[in-house]
């Protein structure tokens, strides 16, 4: 139930925030507005680690360069949603975004990449994904 709770307010969050840099982009520029959006997270994020006196960041040196590099992506991303967000609006975006991520998700279930477990896809999963798809486009139309 606590993963669902952190999903739900994950994707909250997520469409809250792409709005909010979608508009500070318009004002600031959009390289300026994901640099901005970067470094507040870094921010808040560092104060929760020594509000709770985490100190397994020590451990930095044993990450892989690979899953280090995250924060590059994150850039792309934010870059990404609010030049969407610019073309396409807040709902064809947050879809689109949202198919995009399933069918990376389902290609990393199904071939083990990035360390994940290797897990059977089916034909519910296809159909969910097409579904989705299907969504879009009506809501596109």
């Amino acid at each position: 139930m606590k993963g669902i709770f952190f999903a739900l307010a994950g994707g909250f969050f997520l469409t809250f925030q792409s709005v909010a840099n979608a508009a500070i982009s318009s004002q600031i520029g959009t390289w300026q507005a994901a640099t901005m959006t970067q470094f507040t997270g870094f921010i808040l994020a560092l104060a929760i680690v020594l509000a709770l006196k985490d100190r397994s960041y020590q451990q930095l040196t044993q990450v892989s360069p690979l899953y280090a590099s995250g924060g590059m992506l994150a850039a792309i991303v934010l870059f990404s949603n609010m030049t969407a967000i610019h073309r396409l609006g807040v709902t064809l975006t947050i879809g689109v975004f949202l198919i995009a991520q399933l069918i990376t998700a389902v290609l990393i279930d199904s071939k083990g990449w990035l360390d994940m477990s290797k897990k059977t896809i089916g034909r519910n999963h296809i159909l969910g994904v097409a579904l989705m798809i299907a969504g879009v486009i009506v809501l596109k139309w």
